[in-house]
C-alpha cells in the first residue's frame, strides 16, 4: 500500500481555471541555494494543512483519503493467488507522512521524492477469492490492512502544457515503489461465510506470513496507487502554473 507524500501537496484543485497555491503554503524559489530543503519543508507543512481538505479549491479531506473502489489480482504462479475487490476504501494517516527527499528537474519535467509513513491504515469493504499457501480462501466483509514504518519512493514524469502564455505540467506517469514496512497486519471479517474458527485461523496465517503476502501483492498495490496519485497530482499541476509552484524569483 503505497503511500505518501509529495502527491498530497500536489493535490489542491479540481477545475482548470488558473489559480495560485494557498497563501498558507510555504513558497520556495528555484534559485534558493537550499531549494530542495525548502521544498521538503513546504510539502511536509502542506500535508498537515490539507488534512481537512481545501474547500475553496473543491478538495475533500485527505485524511481519510476516500477511494470508491479498487481491484487487485495476483497471478496464479505465486504462493499467494488472490483476487481482491474493495469498495468504500479509506486511507488513513497519509498526511502524517514525512517527505525526506525531493528533487525537481524542471527541464525534463521529472520529480522524484522519498517519504516515510509511520502508520497507514487501508480500510474498506472487500470481496476475496483465491488461495494462500495452497489453502483456499474466500470471503466478503470488512477489511483492515495496516502498515508500520512504510517507506515510499515517488517518480513523477510529465510534459509541458501551454495555456494563455503560462506553462503547466501534466503528469503522464506516476511510479510508486514501496520499501519493506517494519510490520503489516491484516484483518478480514466474515471469511468462509462467517465461519469464525476458519476465519480466525486464516487471519492468523495471513498475519504470520505478512512478509510473503506483502511481497506478492506489492506490485499490484503500487500500480493501483500510482494511478490514484497521478489523478490527484494532475488536479494541481493542470491548474497552477509551474512558476507559481516553484517560484522563479
Amino acid at each position: 500500500m503505497k503511500s505518501t507524500t509529495c502527491f498530497l501537496l500536489l493535490s489542491c484543485v479540481s477545475t482548470m481555471l488558473t489559480r495560485e497555491l494557498p497563501t498558507t503554503f510555504q513558497r520556495c524559489k528555484q534559485k534558493d541555494p537550499n531549494f530542495e530543503g525548502c521544498i521538503v519543508n513546504a510539502i511536509n507543512g502542506a500535508l498537515r494543512l490539507m488534512k481537512n481538505g481545501l474547500p475553496e479549491f473543491g478538495i475533500l479531506p485527505l485524511d481519510p483519503l476516500l477511494v470508491n473502489s479498487l481491484s487487485i489480482e495476483q497471478g496464479s504462479s505465486s504462493p499467494i493467488n488472490l483476487k481482491q475487490e474493495f469498495q468504500n476504501v479509506k486511507l488513513n494517516n497519509l498526511v502524517n507522512s514525512t517527505v525526506t527527499k525531493f528533487v525537481v528537474d524542471l527541464e525534463r519535467f521529472v520529480i522524484r521524492a522519498e517519504a516515510i509513513t509511520p502508520h497507514m491504515e487501508f480500510v474498506g469493504d472487500y470481496t476475496m477469492d483465491g488461495r494462500v499457501l495452497l489453502l483456499p480462501v474466500t470471503g466478503r466483509g470488512f477489511s483492515n490492512v495496516t502498515l508500520r514504518e512504510l517507506g515510499t519512493t515517488h517518480e513523477l514524469i510529465g510534459e509541458p502544457v501551454k495555456k494563455k502564455g503560462e506553462t503547466y505540467m501534466r503528469i503522464n506517469k506516476y511510479n510508486v515503489k514501496f520499501d519493506n514496512p517494519k510490520l503489516m497486519t491484516v484483518l478480514f471479517t466474515n471469511l468462509f461465510n462467517g465461519d469464525k474458527a476458519l476465519g480466525d485461523a486464516m487471519n492468523k496465517v495471513l498475519n504470520d506470513n505478512w512478509q510473503l503476502m506483502f511481497n506478492e501483492l506489492q506490485g499490484a498495490y503500487e500500480d493501483t496507487f500510482g494511478y490514484i496519485f497521478r489523478d490527484i497530482t494532475n488536479k494541481l499541476f493542470l491548474k497552477v502554473p509551474l512558476n507559481k509552484i516553484f517560484l522563479e524569483e
